[in-house]
């Protein structure tokens, strides 16, 4: 008979291993186990489960948050650029390939110290601090930019006061490439050289004055040969020279070298060992030299080494009897818009009810119901203007009139199809002045839009493109011309991205739409009409964002799909113009994001990848373009969230560093673009993300305060931008997680206080955006994290459930979101912490296993996704808690981990896990 003993139902709160949430446990996870004995000590009854409770498993879950720093690799890095030369040719780009090298490697988690402009002296004096700072570090690495030689088989790399006399001056006043391999030998067992010094003729007197190497001084009897030698024996190190042995490397004519750019794309190359990496570099640089250079390597690394981890009734009747049903608030709304415009109240009710407007939120249903009036309006405006000769016509003209007012719009457009008819033969030329006209009030309508839009006045640019919209369509068919319709279409783009931009989801869509109906009919009529067919495709891209932020992910892809093929048949044309190929990054990058919505890490990926690659062609086939740049800097954004969610945030950290260069670099020749501010913003979000990962929240508190301070700004000279009010208010949630993450608690509840109070006022304006629903409930999220951490469980609980009845809807509504799920799942594990401190176990094991289903289905639709395997084996551990034999929950955990590992995707700082569980099955 097994004896069993009373355990504490204990729960590690918070036990979620992606994100800022886990460190946040870190913290926090002493304060909670005193909370456990606190409720001890009060003897709070109730009743316990069966089994044991061991504190071992406790200490498990302890350790499994912790992060094994012991068992990652300390790697250091020193930096060295040339280019003020005093005695020989200055060349332009060593000291930008050193600041961006220290970006690349600060990624990779190398400390990295940086020297430029040095002379002989002061170089070797850098060269013996890194041997003191970095001594008994794992990985040792140099990269040098700047003039090089080889004189008499001695390879030397040139300082800025290396002189340009004789072969024998130039050897007694530079340091020999040998110096540099024994400084890394005594710093670390695996040393890496990066040089890119192989630049040419730096005496100006021979070459391209291009490149970064020598040619033969006159009077040296042991002449300098182009470029580096070999450089024969080199164990422990691995030398990448920029060009082969002998020859020149081009300086380039970018802000990096040719090798410093092929560096900075391919060194940090996830799951690859550096050799290849390097061969990826050299290869790169090859190519896109058309074979006029060519890096060398040569290799004596002990082992391996990764830089980079991986009715019947008549119409007016039926109408009638569908008013009586609504609803008092709906029918004051209809009330007051009739007597704004002075109009019949049924033309409304019946726009109401054909439309389906009842179910819409207040702004799009209150947008469609203006439109709906001003149209009735201008009916009755225009019946009164354009009489007719015939009585016939007149009279059906005014039974037209007299049925619209009671709302009965078949009965009216079947007596204007009377009079239409009448009418055939003789109204040409009325017609033709009444285009005119109509077009000509259109035009004013869309250019006082615009002037609107520039005083920042979106509710009345919303009503003069609305106003023209309407003149448009009363002219819309076959006889519009092109430009007329081209220009039809640009309006219903412009009403589109303004609705979304005020946070009107559902008349953007609207809009979208329209749009798309009418480009369709013109390729219908000319399927060969390249222009329209991209108009097309172009809609269904913004029919597919709306989708996505009202969260229909099949229907989301199914819009972006068949942009897709559109797109990549327009781009493969000859001569296809920039923007044709261009849509191709567009669609993939689209549906990138729908893929990583369902948790398909691995398409999302290669699907992002692919734009990425799309873009880097666009860019240096057009420099100029800084909308490509913008875009490439979007790209990698995107590349960086899928590394992260893999596992690899340093991985993340260099794209991520990558993109806030370019977006600094553009924001600086372009200082009035707001745009530019809220993606430098966006930078500064996922880096700070990052740094909290890395558990420094310090450094993350900068970025933080940075991105808010950018964004506050923003929304002070634009209230109406609800994306960056979006973005500020999870700029606050970042910024409170730092704050709490630095035991700041009451800072951090006045964060997430400000970040729930806009959210409410934004999921307010579009009840149908799931995405500030979704805020909404990680706001409470927050603030219930908050007050469970001081014992206020009532507070806590109250939190906790109103952001799982969000999640919960989220969730149902959309059950192949991923994130959505995980979303519930996280906050059911809230909720069963709040049972437990409770005295309601029973309750709390309940909450606990509907979280680990979830969890399990979610990593077994994603096998290749790390985080989503990593959060299934913190479930499996805090379910083992709840276990008479926890056991077999946590042997399966451990086989996760262990598989991770074999496949080289388990971060080395999560690797001690693996120990941690193996010494748990190992007590009796």
């Amino acid at each position: 008979m097994r004896k069993k003993r009373r355990r504490p139902e204990a729960l590690l709160y918070g036990l979620r291993l992606s994100g800022q949430d886990g460190l946040t446990l870190i913290r926090d996870i002493h304060r909670l186990i005193l909370s456990w004995f606190v409720f001890n000590l009060k003897k709070i009854e109730h009743k316990p489960l069966s089994g044991d409770f061991m504190l071992p498993r406790l200490f498990l879950i302890f350790c499994l948050l912790l992060p094994v720093q012991a068992m990652a690799e300390r790697r250091v890095a020193l930096v060295l650029a040339a280019q003020d030369y005093r005695h020989l040719r200055k060349l332009d780009n060593p000291v930008n390939d050193a600041v961006a090298v220290e970006g690349l490697l600060s990624g990779l988690g190398f400390e990295v110290t940086v020297e430029t402009n040095r002379d002989l002296k002061r170089m070797r004096r850098a060269l013996q601090d890194f041997r003191e700072d970095g001594a008994g570090a794992d990985v040792a690495l140099l990269f040098y930019a700047g003039h090089g030689v080889e004189i008499a088989g001695v390879n030397y790399l040139l300082p800025v006061d290396a002189q340009a006399g004789t072969a024998e001056a130039v050897a007694g006043s530079a340091l020999p490439l040998a110096e540099v391999q024994a400084a890394l030998a005594s710093v670390a067992p695996i040393g890496i050289v990066l040089l890119d010094a192989c630049r040419e003729d730096p005496w100006g007197g021979g070459g391209s004055g291009q490149g970064r190497s020598a040619v033969e001084l006159q009077d040296a009897v042991d002449q300098p040969k182009p470029g580096l030698g070999r450089v024969g024996r080199a164990d422990g190190v691995l030398f990448a020279f920029s060009a082969a042995p002998g020859e020149v490397a081009a300086d380039g004519t970018g802000a990096d070298s040719p090798f410093t750019e092929a560096l900075l794309r391919h060194f940090a190359t996830p799951g690859v060992e550096v050799r290849t990496a390097l061969t990826l570099v050299q290869q790169d640089v090859y190519d896109r030299s058309r074979g006029k250079q060519l890096p060398y390597i040569e290799s004596g690394l002990p082992r391996l080494f990764f830089a980079a981890e991986v009715g019947e009734l008549g119409e007016r009747d039926r109408l009638l009897v569908a008013m009586a049903g609504l609803p008092a608030e709906l029918r004051a709304e209809v009330e007051a818009l009739a007597r704004d415009k002075d109009m019949p109240l049924a033309p409304l009710y019946g726009a109401l009810m054909s439309a389906d407007l009842a179910g819409k939120d207040r702004s799009a249903r209150a947008q469609a119901l203006v439109q709906s009036a001003e149209s009735f309006l201008r009916f009755r405006a225009q019946v009164q203007l354009l009489s007719a000769d015939d009585p016939k016509v007149a009279e059906f003209r005014a039974e037209a009139e007299q049925a619209l007012d009671l709302g009965a719009f078949d009965l009216a457009r079947a007596a204007l199809d009377k009079a239409a008819k009448l009418d055939a033969g003789a109204r040409d030329a009325l017609r033709d002045n009444y285009r005119s006209r109509t077009l000509s009030e259109a035009q004013t309508h869309a250019l006082a839009a615009s002037a609107a839009k520039a005083d920042l006045r979106y509710d009345l640019a919303m009503a003069d493109l609305t106003k023209a919209l309407a003149l448009y369509a009363e002219l819309e068919g076959p006889d519009l011309s092109r430009p007329d319709r081209e220009a039809y279409t640009d309006l219903l783009w412009d009403q589109g991205d303004l609705s979304r931009n005020i946070g009107n989801t559902s008349f953007a869509l609207r809009s979208y739409r329209a749009w798309q109906d009418i480009a369709a009919a013109r390729v219908a009529e000319a399927p060969q009409d390249a222009d329209f067919r991209r108009n097309w495709s172009v809609a269904r891209v913004n029919i597919g964002d709306m989708l996505l932020l009202q969260g229909v992910l099949a229907g989301a892809e199914a819009e972006f799909r068949a942009a897709l093929e559109v797109d990549q048949d327009l781009a493969a044309r000859k001569d296809a113009p920039l923007k044709w190929r261009h849509d191709v990054f567009v669609s993939q990058s689209k549906l990138g994001d729908v893929a990583q919505l369902r948790g398909d890490l691995a398409q999302a990926l290669a699907l992002q990848e692919a734009g990425l690659t799309v873009l880097r062609q666009l860019v240096i086939e057009f420099p100029d373009r800084d909308d490509v740049r913008r875009d490439l800097g979007l790209s990698l954004d995107r590349v960086g969230d899928l590394r992260k969610l893999s596992g690899n945030p340093r991985g993340a950290l260099v794209v991520y560093n990558e993109a806030m260069a370019l977006r600094q670099a553009l924001l600086a020749r372009l200082p009035d673009r707001d745009d530019l501010r809220n993606d430098l913003a966006t930078s500064l979000d996922k880096i700070g993300d990052v740094f909290l990962a890395l558990n420094d929240p310090k450094a993350a508190l900068l970025r933080f305060k940075a991105e808010v301070a950018l964004l506050e700004k923003l929304v002070a000279k634009d209230a109406g931008q609800t994306k960056w009010q979006s973005d500020l208010a999870m700029g606050y949630v970042k910024l409170g997680d730092a704050r709490a993450a630095l035991a700041a608690p009451s800072e951090a509840a006045e964060l997430y206080a400000k970040a729930l109070d806009l959210r409410l006022k934004l999921a307010a304006l579009d009840p149908a955006n799931a995405d500030w629903q979704r805020s909404v409930a990680l706001a409470q999220s927050r603030l219930g994290d908050l007050a469970f951490k001081r014992q206020d469980y009532v507070e806590a609980e109250r939190r906790f459930t109103q952001a799982q009845a969000i999640s919960q809807a989220l969730a149902k509504a959309d059950p192949g979101n991923a994130s959505r799920q995980q979303d519930l799942a996280g906050n059911l594990d809230r909720l069963g912490d709040v049972a437990l401190m409770q005295g309601d176990p029973v309750r709390a094991r309940d909450l606990v296993r509907q979280s680990y289903a979830i969890s399990a289905d979610i990593a077994a639709r994603d096998p290749g996704n790390v985080e989503k395997q990593l959060n299934l084996v913190a479930s499996l551990v805090r379910l083992s808690i709840y276990e008479d034999d926890p056991k077999p929950r946590q042997r399966e955990a451990l086989a996760i981990l262990k598989a991770l590992q074999a496949q080289g995707r388990l971060d080395p700082g999560r690797a001690g896990w693996i120990g941690v569980i193996e010494a748990q099955l190992a007590e009796p």
